[in-house]
Parts: C-alpha cells; sequence; structure tokens
C-alpha cells in the first residue's frame, strides 16, 4: 500500500482517497467483499463520500474514519491512500478549497496561476498584456510559454493544444487580471508549500 500526501481537495470537497485494484487471483472473494463494502458506503450520507470506478476504483471520503474502515476492512485491494499532512494541512485545504499543496510554488517563486483558454479570442488582449506588465519584473510576473508566444506572435497566433499561463506574486494583480480578463480565464490557482504545515522542531 503506498502512502500519498493530498496536495488538493477532491472534487474541491474531499480531503482522503482510496485507490482500490479490481483485480483479484480469488474472484469469489473480491466480489464478495466489494458487495459488503458497497453496502456499508450505502450506510454513509451521500455527501459524505463519492466512488469513481475506471481502471481503478477510487473512493473519496470527507472522514478520516470512512478512510480507515476502508482500509481495515478492504485493505487486501487497497494500493493507494491520500490524506492531509496533518491537522493543520487539514484545516488549510478545508478553508481554502482552490489552493494546491506543492514542495515548491510555481517556478520555486510564484504563488498563483492563472489558466487561460487557447479558444477565447485570448489573441484579442494581447494589448492588455502588453501595457499592464510594463516592468518587465521577473519577481512580480512571468509569462508560461505558450502565453509568451501569443505577445510575440500577436495577430498571427494560433491556439494550440496548450492554454497559456500566468504567474504572479500579487494578489492585488490576481485580482486586476480577473477583472478585465474573466471572459477568457479557466482557471485561478493559489499554491503553498508543504513546508508550511510541517512542526517545527525546538532544535
Amino acid at each position: 500500500m503506498q502512502f500519498e500526501t493530498t496536495t488538493r481537495l477532491f472534487y474541491s470537497k474531499f480531503p482522503y482517497k482510496a485507490v482500490m485494484t479490481h483485480e483479484s487471483f480469488d474472484v469469489d472473494e473480491y466480489y464478495t467483499n466489494m458487495k459488503l463494502m458497497l453496502e456499508w458506503l450505502r450506510t454513509l450520507p451521500k455527501s459524505e463520500y463519492q466512488m469513481r470506478h475506471d481502471k481503478n476504483i477510487q473512493l473519496f471520503f470527507k472522514k478520516r474514519k470512512d478512510l480507515e474502515k476502508t482500509v481495515n476492512k478492504f485493505g487486501k485491494w487497497v494500493k493507494q491512500i491520500f490524506e492531509p499532512l496533518n491537522k493543520k494541512h487539514y484545516e488549510y485545504l478545508m478553508q481554502n478549497k482552490d489552493t494546491v499543496t506543492r514542495n515548491r510554488l510555481f517556478w520555486n517563486r510564484y504563488p498563483y496561476k492563472i489558466t487561460f483558454g487557447c479558444h477565447t479570442d485570448i489573441d484579442k488582449a494581447v494589448d492588455w498584456f502588453n501595457n499592464f506588465f510594463t516592468d518587465k519584473d521577473p519577481q512580480r510576473f512571468r509569462f508560461g510559454s505558450s502565453l509568451h508566444q501569443l505577445i510575440k506572435e500577436k495577430e498571427r497566433w494560433r491556439s494550440y493544444w496548450c492554454n497559456p499561463v500566468l504567474y504572479l506574486t500579487d494578489h492585488d494583480d490576481v485580482m486586476l487580471c480577473k477583472l478585465a480578463l474573466s471572459s477568457h480565464i479557466i482557471k485561478i490557482e493559489s499554491a503553498v508549500t508543504f513546508d508550511q504545515f510541517k512542526e517545527k522542531s525546538n532544535g
């Protein structure tokens, strides 16, 4: 069984996840236990869990006790579990649902990342980028490669599969971008590092 740290809430609401295989040498034992598991899941409030079934079975939980029960009763088929680093990390994730936890900030510097749609006429906003980011200060912002290409080529730019991305340091800049370019923005992500939640030693 592999243990992983949750980096962001699953489906913006679940801090815990168990990944289960649906293969077994003993098919009868496997299906008997999966039936028992489904019966148990039906006793939980629907808002407390979610199941996804593709090449693996993924169970998402709001409460750690339900993750623990999955591991204790059906651990033979659990391949991976995800949970927050500690209580402090759990509380932060629950209060900041669009935040991703990373070993480092984006490009080891930027806490914010804005992703724009490549099919939203974003090329028409090139002048706005040039007028807003006049200082060329890498401490303040960084254009992702696709956004840099868009600004460089302007009207000759053609959309590709890669959505333009902008990295920012200051939350005020994020809000100004949101006001000016809301129709082009797919998502805004903020990042914090795991170091923020690690217990500090007294030594």
